[in-house]
């Protein structure tokens, strides 16, 4: 399901990964300092997945984030 988020005071990057189900994309209003912070959030997460065994090897990725999939926003993708 394609969902635009508005960015407004009760926006926090941490609850969308939280509420993101498989096949959602997120597309969030680009900025490049939110961008960075979303990039980071998604490989924080795509780490700790690898470290308890959900995610096998390095290539394998749940949450991918692109800036270039719809343009003027960040678009974050949750694959599994």
């Amino acid at each position: 399901m394609v969902r635009e988020i508005t960015v407004d005071e009760n926006y926090q990057t941490v609850r969308l990964f939280d509420a993101m189900k498989k096949g959602d994309i997120y597309k969030v209003p680009y900025d490049k300092k939110r961008h960075i912070g979303i990039k980071l959030e998604a490989s924080r997460r795509n780490r700790d997945l690898r470290l308890i065994g959900t995610l096998k090897n390095k290539m394998d990725l749940k949450y991918r984030v692109s800036a270039t999939e719809y343009p003027g926003f960040s678009a974050i993708i949750c694959l599994k």
